[in-house]
C-alpha cells in the first residue's frame, strides 16, 4: 500500500509537471499565433494602404477627365451659341449694309441732281452727261 501511495504521489507529481509543461507549451503557442496574426494584420494593413494609394490615383484621373469634359462642354456651349446666334448676326450685318447702301445711293442722287441742275446752264456739261447716259 505504501508503494501504491508513493506511486500515486509520483504519478500526481509527474502529471502536475506534465500539465505545467503543457500549459507553458500552450501559452507559448498562443503567443506565437498572436505574433503571426499581428504580422498578417500588418501585411493586410500594408495592402489596404496600397489600395488606398491606387484609389487616390484613380480619383486624380477621374478629376482630370472631369476637367477635360468641362472644357469640352464649354466649347460646345460656345459653338451652340454661335450657331443659334448666326442668323441674328447675319440680319444685323445685312441691315447695316443696306443702311450704308441707302446712304451711298442718297449721296449719288444728290450728285446727279446737282449735275442736272448744272447741265441746264452749261451746254458742254449736258453733252457729256448725255454721252454717259446720265441725262
Amino acid at each position: 500500500m505504501k508503494k501504491l501511495i508513493v506511486m500515486l504521489i509520483t504519478v500526481g507529481a509527474l502529471t502536475t509537471l506534465f500539465a505545467q509543461d503543457k500549459t507553458e507549451l500552450i501559452l507559448s503557442e498562443i503567443q506565437n499565433l498572436r505574433a503571426d496574426m499581428n504580422k498578417r494584420f500588418e501585411q493586410v494593413d500594408k495592402r489596404f494602404e496600397q489600395i488606398d494609394k491606387r484609389l487616390e490615383q484613380v480619383d486624380k484621373r477621374f478629376e482630370q477627365v472631369d476637367k477635360r469634359l468641362d472644357f469640352m462642354q464649354n466649347i460646345l456651349y460656345i459653338l451652340m451659341g454661335l450657331v443659334f446666334s448666326s442668323p441674328f448676326i447675319a440680319l444685323y450685318l445685312r441691315d447695316k449694309r443696306d443702311a450704308e447702301e441707302r446712304k451711298s445711293f442718297e449721296y449719288v442722287k444728290g450728285i446727279l441732281f446737282v449735275l442736272r441742275e448744272m447741265a441746264q446752264e452749261d451746254e458742254k456739261l449736258a453733252n457729256r452727261l448725255k454721252a454717259a447716259s446720265i441725262l
